[in-house]
């Protein structure tokens, strides 16, 4: 992680120096792109899964979670499963709104 902060802040310095740079900028866009995307039908694979325990049990998925951290769900292995689930969704749309620059 360290070298790669290194790389990013000698690019910044290169920049305000040296002003815009098309190529670095487009490159940097495609890989923040590419992220998202993947970031995007990661979640969308989530999605499918958590709808799943949701049509089982009959509950969204946000409302299952509360009672799940309240201690009201139980501990059943696919209850388990499925707040692992609900949790990774949730870490990786974090990334992604990080990513798009918008909170």
């Amino acid at each position: 992680m360290e070298q790669t902060l290194t790389k990013v802040k000698n690019l910044e310095k290169f920049i305000q120096k040296h002003g815009e740079d098309t190529f670095f900028s487009q490159s940097i866009s495609k890989m923040l792109d590419y992220k998202i995307q993947n970031y995007e039908e990661e979640i969308k694979r989530l999605n499918r899964e958590l709808k799943k325990y949701e049509r089982k049990y009959k509950k969204d998925s946000s409302v299952f979670f509360k009672e799940f951290k309240a201690g009201k769900a139980g501990d059943d292995m696919n209850l388990i499963e499925w707040s692992s689930l609900y949790q990774m969704r949730k870490r990786l749309f974090e990334k992604m709104v990080e990513l798009k620059g918008k909170k």
